[in-house]
């Protein structure tokens, strides 16, 4: 292979990069916000709805690990009408998937241990 095919070959492996991180990178977690959580059980925001990144500040943060069912509620309100999930506890709907062809949408599921209080939390598709 000559020297400007390997050159061609590397800026379209680069432009590839470029485009890929465009198209699947994720805004940075948001720290949680009521009201702002409140404005995204709207489905009209779409792949923009709040409740998206809030939800990964939630998890990364893990700060929901160790909290009661009602301070769950008290704090997002009452989980979705969804008979999905039903190995977990608490389910909130979060939006239209975040993908180059949005066909799903995306969760926010929790588990609560025997003790009552939150165990296990994660963002899933359905």
């Amino acid at each position: 292979m000559d020297r400007r095919m390997g050159g061609v070959i590397a800026g379209l492996a680069l432009m590839a990069a470029g485009v890929a991180t465009f198209l699947f990178a994720r805004p940075a977690p948001a720290p949680f916000d009521s009201a702002a959580w409140q404005l995204g059980a709207d489905p009209l925001y779409g792949s923009e709805a709040p409740r998206l990144r809030l939800a990964d500040g939630l998890v990364q943060s893990k700060s929901l690990l160790g909290r009661s069912s009602s301070d769950v509620a008290a704090m997002l309100g009452p989980p979705s009408k969804t008979s999905k999930f039903r190995e977990f506890d608490l389910v909130y709907w979060l939006g239209p998937e975040r993908s180059f062809v949005s066909i799903d949408s995306e969760w926010l599921v929790i588990r609560l241990g025997a003790d009552g209080r939150v165990s296990d939390v994660q963002i899933v598709t359905d």
